[in-house]
């Protein structure tokens, strides 16, 4: 009889850990999307055109998120840029990762503007550039944040939520520290992260983490080593950005992603052949702007 109860008993706690394990990975799925759902209201996401690099400003009810400030070369331009939107003040800065084309240009923009919160992940990069980016927010007095898995903050009426499975982890592939976020406005969103390759891609498929968007920007400038079918059905998007500079000698976008691209029916837009690319976002209608010819189109 004893032999039985302990049995039972058993079970039972078998049991309840499995529905503790299906009811925690429902429940990051909820806190994930319903929260980013509710936003509404004029959300800006401009694609900057910095050459082979990548630099993106988003802007909400006169709050300023920048992810990335191009490379070292394009710096100048980046604060140009910011300058001519009116921006004095930004609320977030996000540097992806070490790799010079995404922070190279960072020290300028921390130098010329005062930042409200700087986000970068645990693994440093031992260059004189991300070295530079350091001592600039040093001596600014910016502390560097490490964000979490599914941290979030609003911008405006729009929220972004960090999406990067572990930004305290080290990696044989810098590029796979990369702190990537979805950021929502209504009906609308945009997922951008940096550099990963096909391997976190894959981690983050599994994960379950809710990456539906509508926009979303090419990884690793549209490589091959990366946005895999898998992932790009995944996220689902109806358009795709590809952040690379005129006649670069890496080939991105290439061809491989452009044709999964074609055969998902994802339209692309690509800086190196339009410039800088924004998006207007008022919850429900998404408008995009280029530099190029001018260019405007009701989405």
């Amino acid at each position: 009889m004893k032999r039985k109860n302990k049995i039972r008993y058993s079970i039972l706690i078998v049991l309840a850990i499995l529905l503790l394990l299906i009811f925690r990975h429902q429940w990051m799925r909820w806190q994930i999307k319903e929260p980013l759902t509710d936003a509404s209201g004029l959300l800006k996401v401009h694609f900057i055109d910095a050459g082979q690099s990548d630099c993106i400003l988003v802007q909400s009810e006169d709050q300023n998120l920048l992810i990335d400030a191009g490379d070292n070369l394009s710096g100048g331009e980046v604060v140009d840029y910011l300058r001519s939107q009116g921006i004095t003040y930004l609320d977030y800065v996000i540097g992806t990762h070490g790799h010079h084309d995404h922070i190279g240009g960072m020290d300028a923009v921390l130098y010329n503007f005062e930042v409200g919160e700087f986000f970068l992940p645990k693994q440093q990069y031992d260059t004189h550039i991300y070295t530079d980016m350091l001592d600039a927010a040093k001596a600014r007095g910016i502390p560097v944040t490490i964000p979490k898995f599914m941290e979030m903050r609003t911008l405006g009426t729009a929220k972004f939520i960090f999406v990067a499975l572990n930004p305290k982890g080290e990696y044989e592939d810098v590029n796979d520290s990369s702190l990537g976020i979805r950021v929502s406005n209504g009906t609308h969103s945009f997922l951008m992260c940096g550099d990963i390759s096909k391997e976190m891609e894959s981690e983050m498929v599994k994960s379950g983490i809710y990456l539906k968007s509508d926009v979303m920007k090419l990884n690793h400038h549209g490589s091959s080593d990366t946005n895999s079918k898998k992932f790009l059905k995944y996220v689902n998007p109806d358009y795709a950005v590809a952040c690379c500079g005129r006649n670069n000698g890496f080939g991105h976008p290439h061809p491989s992603v452009l044709k999964r691209l074609k055969r998902l029916n994802i339209e692309l837009f690509r800086t190196d052949e339009q410039g800088t690319i924004v998006f207007t976002s008022d919850g429900e209608r998404l408008v995009m702007q280029c530099d190029r010819n001018l260019f405007a189109s009701v989405l």
